[in-house]
Parts: C-alpha cells; sequence; structure tokens
C-alpha cells in the first residue's frame, strides 16, 4: 500500500484541453489510448495530449518539469487563466495540490502554487519555498521523481547527467540529506571565519604599531603645546599694541563727525526758515495750476460733441452739394448724334436741392465757428496754465538756499566716507583679535592626551583580539573538519559506498526480468585521487553481452533498456511506489520489439497488482491494451483550425 493515491484531477486550459475532471480508479494499469480526430484521418492518436495530461499532474504534485520551463506556455493562447488541481490521500487524509497561471483561484499576475493538507494550506511568497515544503511532505524531490514516477522516454538518457547530478540523483533516491549544500554551507563558514581571523590578525598588528607610535609621538605633541604657548602670547602682545592705535584713529574720527553733524543742524534749520517763507505763495500757485488742469481737461472733454456735430454737418453739406451738383450738371443730349435724350431740367426739384444744399452749408458753418470758438477758450486756458506753471518753477529753483543746499550734501559725503572708515578700523580690530586664538595650544593639548588614550585602547585591543584570534583558530579547525566530512570523500562517499550493493542488487533483478541478463547494470562509486583520498563519484558500467558496452554507443533499443533498468533501480532503492501511488510511462518502449514490449506490459501490471499502485503507459503499440486493467481515451476533436482535447474512460 503507497503512502498516496490519485482520486481525482481537475484542468482548464492546458495543452489542448479546454476543461476536463477526471477520476481514476484505486489501483491497475492504465492503457492511455489517443485519438486524434480533428486531424482528419491524417493521424491516427499522435498528438491527441497524452502526454500533456501526465505533465499536468506530475508538473503540479511532484515539480516535474515537462517540456516548458515555463508554467505559461502550456496555457492554450499563452496569456493565461491556466490551472489544474491534483486532489489525492496522503498518509489517509486528503492533500489537494493547486498551480495555475494568470488564473482567478490563485494569482492573476503569473505562477502560483499552493497545497492543502491536515487542514492547513500553504503558499509561500516564492513558489521554490511552496515546493520545497510539498517535496519535504511527499519525500520525492523533483529530479527523484523525473526518473522513477514521470518517465519521459524521450529524456531518459542517464549518460547525459553530469557527475554531480547522477551523485544527488542517487542521494535523493536514498532519503539522504543535501550533503552538497551542507558541504557548500560549511565551505562559506570556514572562508568567512578564515577571512575573520585574518581581520582579527590585521587588528592585532595594527593596535602593536598604534602603541609605538603613540608612546614615540607623546613627546613630540607635548614640545608642540610649548612652542604654541610662547607663539600665542607673543601674538597677543603685538596684536593689543596694534588695536590701541586703531582706537585712537578711531575716536580722531568720530570728533570729526560730530562736527560736521552739528554744522549740518544748522544748515537744516536756516533752510527751513526760508521754505516756510515762501511756502504760502507756492501754495495758492498749486492750487490755481490744479484748478486750470481741471477746467482744460473739462473743455477738452466738452469739445467732443462739438466735434462730432462739425463732422456730422460737413457729411450732411457734402452729400446736399453733391445731389444738386449731380442735377444740375446732368447731360441732357446724347454725346454721339447729339438728339435729345430726355426732359429738360425740373427746375423746381433743382431749386429744392439748392435749398438743402445752402442750408447745409449755413449748419456746416455755426458748427465750425462753435468749433473755432471753443479752440480758442482751450488756447488761452492752455496760456494761463504756462504762466503758473512757469511761476511755480521760477519760485522752486530760485530758492536762496542753493549753497546751503550743496553744502549740506558736501557734509553727507565726508560723514559717510569717515563711517565707512571706522568700520574698516574696527573690522581690522575684529580679525586681530579673533586672529589671536589659543586653539593651537589646545589642540597640541588634546592631540597629546588623544595618543595617550589611543595607547591605552590599543594595548586593550592587543589583548582581546590575541583571546579572539586564539578561539578564531580553533573554530577553524572544528569547520575544517566537517567541510571535509561533507565533502565528497567523507559522508557522501561513505553512503554511496554502502549503497552500491543493493543498486548493483536490483538492477540485477531487473535486468533478469527485461533481458535474461542480456544486459546488465552495474553501479560503481570508487575513485581514488592523486592525493590517495576517495571521492564520491557513481560510475556506471552496461554489459551487453550481444552490443556496445558503453550506455552511449548502444543501439537505440538497448540504450533504452538499459536506462529503464537504471530507473527501475532508483525506483525500488528510493521505494517511490511506496510513496508515491502512480508512475507514468510515458512511450518509454518506442525502439524495441514485440517480444521486449510484451516483456515491459507484463512487468508494470505485475508491479501494479502487487504495490496496489496506478501505472499509466502510454504507447502506440496495439498489443498495450491486451495488458491493461483500465483504459483511458484522450480524444482531439474538431477542426486543425479550432480543436480541442477531452478525457473519457473507456
Amino acid at each position: 500500500m503507497s503512502d498516496l493515491k490519485l482520486k481525482k484531477v481537475t484542468i482548464r486550459n492546458w495543452a489542448k484541453f479546454d476543461a476536463i475532471e477526471l477520476e481514476f480508479p484505486e489501483k491497475g494499469l492504465i492503457a492511455v489510448h489517443g485519438i486524434n480526430s480533428a486531424s482528419g484521418g491524417a493521424l491516427q492518436s499522435v498528438g491527441s495530449g497524452k502526454t500533456a495530461l501526465g505533465e499536468a499532474i506530475s508538473r503540479t504534485l511532484l515539480g516535474t518539469q515537462g517540456r516548458f520551463t515555463n508554467l505559461g506556455k502550456f496555457s492554450r493562447d499563452k496569456k493565461g487563466d491556466t490551472y489544474v488541481k491534483v486532489s489525492a490521500e496522503f498518509l489517509g487524509k486528503p492533500l489537494v495540490v493547486e498551480s495555475g497561471y494568470r488564473c482567478k483561484e490563485m494569482d492573476s499576475r503569473g505562477e502560483a502554487l499552493r497545497f492543502t493538507y491536515d487542514g492547513k494550506t500553504i503558499q509561500r511568497g516564492l513558489i521554490k519555498q511552496t515546493r520545497d515544503e510539498l517535496v519535504k511532505l511527499l519525500g520525492v524531490p523533483p529530479l527523484l521523481a523525473n526518473w522513477t514516477v514521470f518517465i519521459d522516454g524521450r529524456r531518459m538518457d542517464f549518460s547525459q547527467i553530469d557527475q554531480s547530478a547522477s551523485v544527488e540523483l542517487v542521494m535523493s533516491a536514498l532519503r539522504q540529506p543535501p550533503w552538497q549544500d551542507y558541504h557548500d554551507n560549511a565551505k562559506k563558514a570556514v572562508t568567512s571565519f578564515r577571512r575573520t581571523m585574518a581581520r582579527e590578525e590585521q587588528a592585532h598588528a595594527d593596535a602593536d604599531r598604534q602603541t609605538r607610535e603613540s608612546t614615540s609621538s607623546a613627546d613630540d605633541a607635548k614640545a608642540a603645546v610649548t612652542k604654541a604657548r610662547n607663539d600665542y602670547e607673543r601674538q597677543l602682545q603685538s596684536n593689543k599694541l596694534e588695536t590701541g592705535r586703531i582706537q585712537q584713529a578711531i575716536d580722531r574720527l568720530n570728533e570729526t563727525i560730530t562736527a560736521k553733524r552739528q554744522r549740518q543742524q544748522e544748515l537744516g534749520a536756516a533752510m527751513k526758515r526760508i521754505e516756510e517763507t515762501k511756502a504760502t505763495a507756492h501754495h495758492q500757485l498749486e492750487i490755481q495750476q490744479r484748478t486750470l488742469q481741471e477746467s482744460i481737461r473739462q473743455s477738452r472733454a466738452d469739445s467732443r460733441p462739438l466735434r462730432e456735430a462739425l463732422s456730422a454737418a460737413s457729411t450732411k453739406a457734402t452729400e446736399e452739394r453733391t445731389h444738386y451738383n449731380s442735377y444740375k450738371n446732368a447731360q441732357r443730349e446724347c454725346p454721339t448724334c447729339k438728339r435729345a435724350m430726355g426732359e429738360g431740367l425740373n427746375a423746381d426739384h433743382l431749386s429744392e436741392l439748392k435749398t438743402k444744399h445752402e442750408a447745409a452749408a449755413a449748419v456746416q458753418t455755426k458748427a465750425q465757428a462753435a468749433v473755432n470758438a471753443h479752440d480758442q477758450r482751450v488756447t488761452a486756458q492752455e496760456d494761463t496754465l504756462d504762466d503758473v506753471q512757469t511761476q511755480v518753477r521760477t519760485l522752486a529753483v530760485q530758492h536762496d538756499i542753493t549753497e546751503m543746499s550743496e553744502e549740506h550734501q558736501q557734509l553727507d559725503a565726508t560723514i559717510n566716507a569717515s563711517l565707512n572708515t571706522i568700520r574698516a578700523h574696527e573690522d581690522r580690530a575684529t580679525r586681530l583679535l579673533s586672529a589671536v586664538s589659543d586653539a593651537a595650544v589646545q589642540a597640541a593639548e588634546a592631540t597629546w592626551q588623544e595618543r595617550q588614550r589611543v595607547l591605552a585602547v590599543c594595548q586593550q585591543k592587543l589583548a582581546e583580539t590575541a583571546k579572539a584570534l586564539a578561539l578564531s583558530q580553533e573554530t577553524v579547525k572544528v569547520l575544517e573538519y566537517w567541510n571535509v566530512a561533507f565533502s565528497p570523500y567523507g559522508i557522501p562517499n561513505m553512503v554511496l559506498r554502502d549503497a552500491i550493493a543493493p543498486l548493483n542488487h536490483e538492477a540485477q533483478r531487473v535486468s533478469a526480468t527485461m533481458t535474461g541478463g542480456t544486459i546488465r547494470v552495474v553501479y560503481n562509486t570508487t575513485r581514488e585521487m592523486a592525493s590517495g583520498a576517495e571521492k564520491a563519484q557513481l560510475n556506471i558500467e552496461v554489459e551487453n553481452l550481444l552490443g556496445d558496452k558503453d550506455l552511449a554507443g548502444s543501439s537505440k533499443g538497448e540504450g533504452g533498456l538499459a536506462n529503464f533498468i537504471i530507473a527501475e533501480t532508483l525506483a525500488e532503492v528510493g521505494q517511490t511506489s511506496q510513496r508515491i501511488g502512480y508512475r507514468w510511462y510515458d512511450e518509454v518502449a518506442p525502439n524495441q520489439d514485440n517480444r521486449v514490449c510484451q516483456t515491459l506490459y507484463r512487468y508494470w501490471k505485475e508491479m501494479a497488482d502487487k504495490l496496489g499502485i496506478l501505472i499509466f503507459m502510454v504507447d502506440h503499440n496495439p498489443l498495450a491494451a491486451n495488458f491493461a486493467d483500465h483504459t483511458l481515451v484522450v480524444e482531439k476533436k474538431g477542426t486543425p483550425a479550432e480543436c480541442s482535447s477531452v478525457v473519457y474512460w473507456r
């Protein structure tokens, strides 16, 4: 009885499957039969979707890769909404594993994986983290599942696996921990501690050097303090003398400024008396000036309707004159033959037009007279305003205080120049005072004190780093021991060496069943290095009594049988069938004759009955159906342009 039993699979938008739901029997050999109705008779079973069904189940449950690395490429339109749900029973409890690509059930942004078991749903931030937990539960990693659960005849070629992968494959079959990961971690730890130890050695040397340097430089620092103090006193005395001379110059300038400001006050009082005397006359002229300006402004505004009336009268007079002259000068005879062309002038009408013309001319003359009179008044007002403004300017310019104002300005310039000179003297005095500082003395004393402190710190650090260095050396020794133990020369080598006997025993059993002992697979792990150490390396030898001794050089049929023996050996040693209750063989025997095929079919049927598991065989040989307990049909329907696959039991 296996730990896991397949119950049901639900698939949507996977390869050519729109939506299917399939329940599985308890056990037995299942012939997966394909029908390609969509080919219109061109194909019988090829391309119906048999392999895609096995990929959907095994990729979701066990993480086998299949044909595509990216799950999105399995979707029909490559855009998403791909969903696979595998329902099973594991150790008597329901297990549901779901995978999808841009589907509403899980994650609309990309790939997703989750599983539910024993009342807990696991879906980590990274798919790999979720897969690692599921592998830990089921005990079959993807590498082992590719060789023992979903066996693809096209990819089953052990000669193409590199050495590290072959060792990892056997180790996973033996349920061994990831020794290579342990070895890598131990190597990283050793490297890290070696770097730490190197840093501690350098720190120890640095502390010793700094101690010697600090001791030798302490006397120099003390001498520097004495020199800095002498320089400070000497500079301080020199600057005091210079600042005294500067203060005397400032005092003299302040006395000059006081005298000039007193003279400015006297001039200001005299100018104020003169301004007050003429202020009244100036004020009256300003009132008269503003009154005239307002009157002129109003007159100019009043001229607008007069000019508009003049313009209208002129237009009217021009029209009436034009009408009168046009009628008066109209032709009465033909200019060519001189014959009369119509009646003569109407005297009454001509008189009426003349009266209108004269009346319009009189109105124009009157309007022009009104405009001329208005313009004369405005001109008179402007002349008066010019006289008043001339008096204002004369009164403002001809002040008796012109000379006093100029003297006042000269005094301002002199005072400002003196103030600028004072500020320059004060700035220089400030700089002289600030330049004299005991900072050099304080810095020298601080340097001496700091060197004393550094000496004490270095001595303490020297003792601490010596202790840490000894501890690191002991730690590195322990880590180097485990680094060797986890390496291919240590525990993995011993485990692999102990596994050779059961591997060869099972290989002989499968070989005897399948080939009558004609093709034997022999495992060997011993490899001695130049140093004398043994390294974990899996060597496989093929003893083909009728063909090539090298696995890669055998015929397609012989090579296929050898690889099949290797796969069955790994499955038996790893007890994969006891862990996972199904195996999917996808065109494992396409290059075999009927006798070998019948042997394979009988072997699978006996194994399904003996272990109580499901064995799916995808094979185009018609003989396969004769050995099957169940037949699962995968049929592609529709047209080549628009088709989809369905599944059903028959």
